[in-house]
């Protein structure tokens, strides 16, 4: 995992006027390869270096940091502006002599854990949008050496904020977690770049930045642009009109920086748990002993109506096992009703026969439930038993144009018409 990266930018607006980028002083690096040897170049050290330091190029005895983070490190990107309007003064003291003491003062609350780099614009030419130099990339640093390194800064020329921006974005663009920028400015961009477009734009290009302003005695139209950057970054907007509100601002900053860069990481996440509880559903029988070998009785859900089966007279059992419940037997237009089914216990319902022993081969009896006047079905004269299963009720008969009303059929019973 990558290690946090949070960048804390310091800018003063200035007026001037537009220029070619290109960056001045060659970055300097000392670091030993895998024989012993020690190098000192200007590109970064390959990743099998050992005891990679970045050199001040004015004081090549003095280390600043080690380049690159430490795996799960965190890290503190600053970047100072050093152009000409920093000499301009907030009461007795210039802007620049404030920005010192508030960045000293910084460093040396940050806890070591952090790991801190500093950029810097504006401080070795005037008129050069191309003034900006990385004085120490994000690492392990000698605090003591950063700071009499930030006390010799002396502000001269233009105000860059797109370029360094940009140039923090493409040291940083890799980052995995969310990086921080807050960008301290008493004033505008200086060399016709749209700082608000540009943070915009980097979002959009999947380099995870939000941007906190602080505006340093800033006027309405400098502030406009301030807070769109802000907006743009998805950050705050901070106003500090003089060096108290400015160190107190910049003390929220670091708050902030702080409790999120040391915030622990969010845990695992374990999977969830899944259970299956298996229910062990009560089952009971319906049974119709009586039923002819070519029967069939449908069996409806009493509630739902839903067809559950059928009961077959060509079964062993004459029977169908259903989850307990109430349920009704289907007899042609009539419905034998709440019938009770139980766990595990068969259920015979009220049933009697009508049998009807003489009747012609290709004659046939209708059988009627007597008060409903509900068909139930037919006694055939070609079926072997020449016989229905009814429920146990009242029935009329209706076969060569006259009636039998009123035949009484008891559960069990087998019922005879000669």
């Amino acid at each position: 995992m990558k290690p946090k990266i949070l960048l804390v930018t310091i800018l003063p607006a200035l007026v001037g006027v537009a220029a070619m980028w290109a960056t001045h002083a060659a970055d300097l690096y000392k670091w030993i390869d895998e024989k012993g040897q020690v190098h000192y170049t200007s590109a970064p050290p390959p990743e099998t270096a050992k005891k990679p330091q970045q050199i001040d190029p004015a004081n090549p005895g003095n280390p600043l940091s080690a380049p690159g983070n430490a795996p799960g490190a965190p890290g503190v990107l600053f970047i100072l502006d050093a152009s000409g309007s920093m000499k301009a003064k907030i009461g007795s003291q210039e802007k620049m002599t404030i920005a010192k003491e508030v960045m000293t003062n910084l460093l040396r609350d940050l806890p070591d854990t952090i790991q801190v780099g500093l950029e810097v614009y504006g401080h070795r030419a005037k008129g050069d949008c191309g003034d900006i130099e990385l004085i120490a990339p994000v690492g392990r640093i000698d605090k003591a050496a950063l700071i009499q390194r930030i006390q010799s800064i002396d502000p001269k020329g233009m105000t860059p904020i797109t370029q360094a921006l940009q140039i923090a974005a493409e040291r940083l663009k890799t980052a995995e977690v969310e990086t921080t920028v807050v960008l301290v400015s008493d004033g505008e961009e200086t060399c016709k770049g749209d700082p608000c477009a540009a943070v915009g734009s980097l979002l959009q290009q999947g380099i995870k930045l939000k941007v906190h302003v602080v505006g340093f005695d800033v006027g309405d139209n400098e502030k406009q642009q301030l807070m769109c950057i802000a907006q743009a970054g998805k950050g705050k907007y901070f106003a500090a009109n003089n060096a108290e509100q400015l160190k107190s601002a910049l003390t929220e900053v670091k708050q902030e920086v702080v409790k999120r860069v040391e915030m622990p990481p969010p845990p695992t996440p374990v999977p969830e748990k899944k259970i299956v509880k298996i229910v062990k559903t009560e089952r009971g029988e319906i049974r119709v002993p009586q039923l002819p070998f070519l029967g069939t009785i449908a069996v409806y859900e009493q509630q739902s109506g839903k067809k559950v089966g059928n009961i077959h007279g060509s079964q062993n059992n004459k029977s169908i096992t259903v989850p307990a419940g109430t349920y009704k037997l289907e007899f042609g237009e009539y419905f034998l009703e709440g019938i009770e089914v139980t766990g595990d216990k068969a259920i015979e319902p009220p049933m009697g026969l009508i049998q009807a022993p003489k009747l012609p081969f290709l004659g046939a009896i209708a059988v009627y439930e007597q008060y409903s006047g509900k068909k139930v079905g037919d006694i055939h004269g070609s079926q072997n038993n020449k016989s229905i299963v009814v429920p146990a009720g009242t029935y009329k008969l209706r076969f060569d144009n006259q009636d039998i009303e009123n035949l009484a059929v008891e559960a069990g019973q087998e019922v005879i018409i000669e």
